[in-house]
């Protein structure tokens, strides 16, 4: 019973912190961005007619600093809750973040699918997110790779997910029993949650990861 009631606890919470994710996400994108979007164009404007090299000069670095203000909410927003997970479905979100991780590091990311039905519930759509999100945070911090492949596939209505990387090997459950931070508790509760197992596969090079979850 014990058990049990801490499972749904869990559950509550992770529920609670999406929805105020959620929220907060729709609060910066239809609110602040659209507050400085008005602000930058209010900016745009007056450079048009501004005359005196100075002035002019003094309200384009306003312009520019509006504009990193701007680009800053986005990322903290799609942060919180990226946006195509909900419209466009799980691969095309994590295709997108990946992307993104991409553009910023000198670092490779990359996914395969071998299954078009890789098509998820949102809730747990929402979690394995997550849990690739902190994969991804680790590797960034602590791992020091330079490649991470992360496949998709599913074989007898169980769906898969296996994430490669060539950084610092680590055991996960001895880190996790060990760790301090909250990123491998993250993941494990996540993998709770959604009722998901983790292997961790042995290789001489790097880390290897599968996901396993009904579908």
């Amino acid at each position: 019973m014990k058990r049990n009631e801490a499972e749904q606890l869990l559950k509550v919470s992770l529920e609670s912190e999406k929805n105020e994710r959620r929220r907060i996400a729709a609060d910066l994108h239809d609110s602040v961005s659209s507050d400085l979007s008005a602000i930058r164009n209010y900016l745009a404007i007056i450079l048009k007619d501004e005359k005196d090299e100075k002035r002019a000069s003094l309200f384009q670095e306003l312009k520019e600093g509006v504009e990193v203000a701007m680009e800053n909410t986005r990322q903290v927003s799609y942060k919180l809750m990226p946006p195509l997970l909900d419209s466009l479905g799980f691969e095309v979100a994590l295709e997108d973040y990946l992307n993104k991780l991409n553009t910023k590091t000198e670092l490779l990311f990359t996914i395969s699918s071998k299954d078009e039905r890789f098509d998820l519930d949102s809730s747990v759509s929402y979690e394995l997110f997550r849990i690739i999100q902190e994969f991804t945070t680790n590797m960034l911090k602590y791992g020091s790779i330079k490649n991470c492949h992360i496949a998709l596939y599913v074989i007898s209505s169980v769906g898969y997910i296996e994430i490669i990387d060539d950084g610092e090997q680590y055991d996960f459950m001895k880190s996790l029993s060990q760790s301090k931070g909250t990123g491998l508790k993250n993941i494990s509760s996540r993998l709770k949650i959604i009722d998901a197992k983790l292997l961790q596969r042995a290789v001489m090079i790097g880390n290897h990861f599968v996901i396993s979850f009904s579908i």
